[in-house]
């Protein structure tokens, strides 16, 4: 596999202004965003390198509000990861994905639940896309952990621990998650 390629592409969703286009910002771009401007589509690309195999991430940032509700599924097509946002300052946000994005986790597979902060961890930011990329190239639980990180990745195999998400385990791995108090955003 040394010297291959590929692509994938992963699509952002979750309510208005809870982070997603900061996700994109602060992985594609390496910068925070200064102020918040409402998106309704955008993409970012960036690469990535997963056992010495590039992978070239076409990201879709989509409209949170409800406005765009019947043209957001529009971008699902052909994509190999959701990446589905909340805030965890704001309770709302977190609401809206337990009403809607655990449907839309089940429907799509969802192997994962991975935590980070936009603002203040870019490590953070970047294990969510490591764990994207490797769960739309098939790999199994086990290889998503990657040894230099102790943060969000040695969290992420956890959604089988998830009863909320219809597959646990009872492992007694629920409240292992810590929450920053810094702006978030979740993969699920």
């Amino acid at each position: 596999m040394e010297g291959q390629s590929g692509r994938c592409k992963i699509v952002v969703v979750g309510d208005a202004e809870c982070g997603k286009t900061a996700l994109l910002q602060v992985f594609a771009k390496d910068a925070y965003p200064g102020s918040y401007v409402p998106t309704v589509f955008e993409n970012y690309t960036a690469s990535f390198e997963i056992d010495k195999r590039r992978i070239e991430l076409n990201m879709w940032d989509t409209s949170g509000s409800s406005y765009y509700d019947n043209v957001r599924p529009l971008a699902y097509p052909d994509s190999d990861a959701v990446l589905i946002c909340f805030d965890i300052s704001r309770p709302e946000t977190l609401d809206s994905v337990l009403k809607k994005g655990t449907v839309l986790a089940k429907q799509v597979g969802a192997v994962s639940y991975v935590e980070c902060s936009s603002r203040s961890s870019e490590r953070s930011v970047r294990d969510v896309f490591h764990v994207a990329t490797v769960a739309s190239l098939g790999r199994g639980h086990r290889q998503l952990r990657r040894t230099d990180s102790r943060r969000g990745l040695q969290r992420s195999a956890q959604l089988a621990g998830r009863p909320d998400l219809g597959n646990g385990n009872g492992n007694g791995n629920e409240g292992e998650i810590h929450k920053d108090r810094a702006k978030s955003c979740n993969l699920m």
